[in-house]
């Protein structure tokens, strides 16, 4: 019971804090507004670095200071930089990119060592589950908070709220000792990246998410306002709903099994806009490939994949911090990059979209080699049950 309380309270931070982290987005996207484009680009640049860098400083923490503590005065940093607009009001450029950069830190300090936790209170055999319903609920947040997006005082007085409740449901969290020591785990970026596993689900994913990003600027170049409009629109929501079935198939069919559907799908996407990408049925399709694509990834890469291929003895902060990268590093080099690619709208969509469909071949071949990380165990008790209860039916019927 206890345990099962620990593992709710984890799972609410975690979808508090990515609830938070689009908030966040919002609101910069929305003060953004009224500077220049290189201006934009200083402020929003900031914020991404710094959730990258105070990721990684907040895994090396780890090593020091208990994992309830780091998150503790995380969640209240997070507070107290959520109330930072309300107290002071920042329009120039350089008062816009300190305040990114506050947000930057207070949400990629903790991260880790909340990701770490949630690893360590979910087993292989719902881990799967467990994380499909946490983005599941974190995306419909967001979505009751995109209502909001118009109203600037909306937007931070909601995010400092929410923050706040984080807060208190930390206040309950007493997770249980772990069963070994920190003298006894490995604390080492150097053992992360050696590791065989980690590298081969790494770097498809570190591909996919630069040539996605990067197509995803063409394409809203390229679309026409009413197909750009469907694409804003219908991606999220499929996204949303193979979040949880990312998740729920993970635990059932194994994490490669279920990511290489993934690539397949957006394989299949690429195929039909690479054939035809000025046909608006191609558009269409794409948008719901691309949205199925980005739901299963989002779900294992973010929170499945890397408690799982952290070794016995080795702080799976580190892994966490590490694989989280290619999320936020993408949307950093679009920044930079945004202006150019779509300079680029001209150029003919069939070689835009070939040469993204070969960067995408070349992102599924580590992938053939990467070893399943669901233990063979949990796939076949659960195909076993799958059987039983298959027979009870059909016994059911006969009799």
């Amino acid at each position: 019971m206890k345990l099962g309380k620990d593992l709710l309270l984890i799972s609410f931070l975690l979808a508090n804090s990515f609830t938070w982290y689009y908030t966040i987005r919002a609101l910069l996207m929305q003060v953004t507004t009224s500077i220049t484009v290189d201006e934009s680009i200083l402020v929003n640049g900031a914020f991404f670095a710094a959730v990258i860098a105070s990721s990684l400083l907040g895994a090396v923490l780890s090593k020091r200071v208990n994992a309830v503590r780091i998150i503790g005065a995380w969640l209240f940093s997070g507070f107290v930089t959520a109330a930072i607009p309300l107290i002071f009001s920042a329009s120039s450029a350089s008062g816009l990119s300190i305040m990114a950069l506050l947000f930057g830190l207070s949400f990629g300090i903790g991260m880790p060592a909340c990701l770490a936790l949630f690893s360590d209170l979910t087993g292989f055999e719902k881990r799967g589950i467990t994380s499909g319903t946490t983005f599941l609920v974190t995306n419909l947040v967001v979505v009751v908070f995109a209502f909001l997006s118009n109203d600037l005082t909306a937007i931070i007085l909601v995010s400092l709220v929410w923050r706040v409740s984080g807060l208190c449901a930390f206040l309950l969290l007493k997770p249980k000792e772990t069963e070994h020591t920190k003298e006894e785990i490995a604390y080492s970026f150097k053992l992360a990246i050696q590791n065989r596993t980690f590298v081969l689900y790494a770097v498809p994913w570190l591909i996919f998410s630069l040539v996605d990003r990067f197509t995803r600027i063409y394409a809203g170049a390229l679309f026409e306002q009413n197909v750009f409009e469907f694409n804003q629109f219908v991606e999220p929501v499929v996204g949303i709903i193979f979040v949880f079935l990312g998740g729920l198939f993970a635990d059932r069919i194994g994490r490669k099994r279920i990511v290489t559907y993934g690539f397949v799908a957006l394989g299949v996407g690429y195929a039909f806009i690479g054939l035809a990408p000025y046909s608006d049925i191609s558009r269409y399709f794409y948008t719901l490939m691309d949205g199925v694509a980005w739901g299963i990834f989002m779900v294992v890469y973010m929170l499945i994949l890397w408690g799982d291929v952290t070794p016995l003895h080795q702080a799976s902060e580190l892994y966490y911090a590490l694989g989280s990268i290619p999320f936020f590093l993408s949307d950093l080099l679009a920044l930079f990059l945004r202006q150019y690619i779509q300079g680029i709208a001209q150029v003919s969509a069939y070689a835009i979209f070939s040469i993204a469909a070969f960067f995408l071949f070349l992102a599924v071949l580590p992938l053939m080699f990467a070893p399943e990380t669901l233990p063979e165990k949990n796939i076949k008790d659960r195909e076993l049950k799958g059987y039983i209860e298959k027979a009870k039916k059909i016994k059911e019927k006969h009799t």
